[in-house]
């Protein structure tokens, strides 16, 4: 990974947020409604508050092996054969990561745009769309992810006018729904947050001091957790509870319930802004998953494992089959990775680190 793919602090910011912005946005709500009522926007806020916590830990970790990424400090912890083991297990999470957002992109673009469209098709358009852009290098990502950030601004520009027909008694009296449902709330918001793991993967390569990532990625959290706070607000807002119950995409039902004289169905405009989070989130998937693979096999060529992860992705996701099934059981089980891969293990690293002595100056205690 030569200077070629080096970023600035500023890029890893759009990196950072466009890795957790993506597929999720558009059913967040639903699902954190489903689970804390009209205190869904407290979840997100503690969530925000986690993952805040876990880049800091995540900081400290960063601290102690300044210049190499997530898989390099799992080979310099536990050696070279439990190493690549864990560093193949990071990238298998991200493929299967990246399989969820194909078929949930799958899903919701059959239903609200192109239900007599193939499938396959679908795919196969974004994964080459994706696959082209990351077999260049992290600068022309991050470059990337800077330019199709625009969308973000569509987003809150529709949601912000959907405010008109606010009303504040659907979210009164706040904390009606209890702690404990506050708290449930958070696991569904880990969907939508997935991603922030990749500060670990990217701090390497930025031109920056470790305070400066720290402060990118900070920045970028605070951002992604208003964005999500602002759409769940929004449509809180905007359906009464009975109505929420029946809305499982709320971010698309309330873009359709608007007209404007210039354009008649706003939902698919938004719809197609929506994909290209998609492709970015899909990216960060497929660019983490093959720098691991490449790690693990002693390569220095990335673009034939952006590749084989990419059509593994593909038929991961050609095996998924309707939304019962993702949300019933593929979903929980990517609640239980989230937890596994995002936030447990990076914090077992750092324990292992500080117990053990292990810095990279000296990793062999």
């Amino acid at each position: 990974m030569g200077s070629k793919k080096e970023i600035t602090q500023f890029q890893l910011i759009f990196l950072l947020i466009h890795s957790q912005v993506g597929v999720g946005v558009v059913s967040l709500p639903f699902d954190v409604f489903i689970k804390a009522k009209g205190d869904s926007w407290i979840s997100i806020l503690l969530t925000g508050v986690i993952i805040q916590i876990a880049i800091l830990l995540f900081g400290a970790l960063i601290v102690r092996f300044p210049s190499k990424h997530l898989y390099g400090i799992a080979q310099s912890l536990f050696g070279n054969i439990i190493g690549k083991t864990i560093v193949i297990l990071y990238s298998i999470y991200f493929i299967y990561f990246g399989s969820l957002v194909l078929e949930n992109f799958s899903y919701i673009l059959k239903a609200w745009m192109m239900p007599l469209t193939p499938k396959w098709l679908l795919l196969i358009l974004m994964v080459v769309t994706a696959v082209y852009i990351v077999i260049g290098n992290l600068q022309l990502i991050a470059r990337f992810f800077l330019l199709a950030s625009v969308v973000l601004i569509g987003f809150i520009g529709f949601a912000a006018y959907a405010l008109k027909d606010a009303n504040l008694t659907f979210i009164l009296p706040v904390g009606t729904s209890g702690v404990m449902p506050m708290i449930q709330g958070i696991l569904p918001c880990f969907y939508a947050f997935q991603g922030f793991e990749l500060l670990l993967i990217t701090h390497s390569f930025v031109q920056s001091d470790k305070k400066g990532v720290i402060k990118a990625a900070t920045i970028a959290n605070i951002f992604v957790t208003f964005f999500y706070l602002f759409l769940t607000l929004t449509c809180l807002l905007f359906f009464s509870p009975e109505e929420f119950k029946l809305v499982p995409e709320p971010v698309l039902y309330l873009i359709k319930a608007f007209t404007f004289r210039i354009i008649e169905r706003p939902d698919l405009l938004f719809t197609s802004m929506w994909i290209v989070l998609v492709a970015t989130t899909l990216m960060t998937a497929l660019y983490a998953s093959s720098l691991g693979l490449s790690v693990a096999m002693n390569s220095n060529k990335i673009k034939k494992f952006v590749i084989l992860t990419a059509a593994l992705c593909f038929g991961l996701a050609m095996f998924l089959h309707g939304k019962y099934e993702i949300t019933s059981k593929f979903m929980i089980y990517n609640q239980f990775l989230v937890f596994t891969f995002a936030l447990g293990l990076p914090i077992l690293f750092l324990l292992i680190s500080i117990i053990f002595n292990k810095k990279e100056r000296g990793d062999s205690g």
